[in-house]
């Protein structure tokens, strides 16, 4: 290569990246332009969606919406907004209608032919707006998915906002469903579909222990005390998982019909049994079990000493009690735990 090729290499390498820069500036004042007359269009547009929010005989916001180069995105911004600052947004009759008159066509396309952002995008809005037009096209979309992927997972969390339970019948198909996520179709359900899908789950028609595990988490942290008879019967179940997950159950129902039924725990040989008794017996105060949970402040694990410990702070005289067990208790470590715990109580009372 002579010299004079070498400049002509240069100045072509030049031109070549200053036409690119020249190119992106442009694409940027063009992105921002039309952000700046979607921002507009969202401003004026504001005050005619609410009053159709409020009176949806108000024809004034369609005709100005009909009118706006921008309307899909501008609608979608707006019934973005109202689903996530009003309380009963999503189940707004106007919501679905606006989504399903104007979104609805494009929301398929988005589903079809969508980069991968673009579709988890549309399936969180299908789900915000509760679009139930689309069912065939995400069960279609379902039917062809092989792996439980973040896109399948929001899927089926979509279809049951939209009370399908297809959602749960998928999910069956791949045994590393993590409960989290049965438990997200558990949460959008409506309550008659939930209840008899959680009743299927405890009686273990579809032989499917993680979703029985995690319709009893569900019953527990949805504080759903109809479940308690059932969910005490699993206090007997021959798997210990089963067990743990009644007695996590049971701790956040704070109820129980039958304490005695925890007694076989305190004596368990799996100490996260021992270790939820104890947390049991403190938080509905059983004071039948209180010289046990005093026995297993002694216990070789450091969660059930600290546990138990902590449970006989539940009780009215808790601190007189733990007093008792920092001076007298025959297990050093036992010693130190209730000291610990009446240092704290003593420290919060000053």
């Amino acid at each position: 290569m002579n010299l004079s090729h070498f400049w002509i290499l240069i100045a072509s390498l030049f031109l070549g990246q200053l036409l690119l820069l020249l190119i992106l500036a442009w694409r940027k004042q063009q992105s921002n332009k039309r952000e700046a007359a979607i921002n507009s269009q969202y401003d004026a547009l504001t005050d005619s969606f609410s009053s159709y929010m409020m009176d949806p005989s108000d024809e004034r916001f369609i005709e100005e919406l009909k009118a706006s180069p921008y309307q899909l995105v501008v609608l979608e911004r707006l019934l973005n907004h109202y689903v996530s600052v009003t309380k009963a947004g999503a189940d707004s009759p106007a919501v679905s209608r606006l989504s399903e008159e104007f979104l609805s066509t494009r929301y398929m396309k988005m589903l079809k032919r969508g980069n991968w952002a673009m579709r988890m995008n549309t399936l969180y809005f299908i789900e915000d707006f509760r679009m139930e037009s689309l069912v065939p096209q995400l069960k279609e979309k379902l039917a062809k998915s092989s792996r439980l992927d973040q896109e399948t997972q929001q899927l089926i969390r979509t279809l049951a906002s939209l009370n399908e339970t297809v959602a749960i019948e998928a999910l069956a198909k791949h045994p590393d469903a993590p409960a989290r996520l049965y438990i997200d179709v558990f949460k959008r359900l409506d309550e008659l579909t939930k209840l008899d899908e959680l009743n299927a789950a405890l009686n273990e028609e579809n032989d499917n222990q993680t979703l029985k595990h995690s319709a009893i988490s569900y019953i527990g942290m949805a504080g759903m005390t109809l479940f308690l008879p059932r969910i005490e019967e699993e206090l007997q179940h021959p798997e210990m998982e089963m067990r743990i997950q009644a007695l996590k159950a049971i701790l956040h129902l704070q109820y129980m019909n039958s304490p005695s039924a925890l007694a076989p725990f305190f004596q368990s040989a799996a100490w996260p049994e021992r270790m939820f008794a104890a947390q049991i017996a403190g938080k509905l105060q059983l004071s039948r079990y209180k010289e046990t949970l005093g026995e297993l402040l002694g216990d070789p694990v450091w969660w059930v000493r600290y546990s138990s410990a902590e449970a006989l702070t539940q009780f009215s005289e808790g601190d007189i009690v733990l007093t008792h067990f920092a001076e007298s208790h025959p297990d050093r470590y036992a010693r130190d735990m209730a000291n610990q715990w009446k240092t704290s109580l003593l420290g919060s009372e000053q």
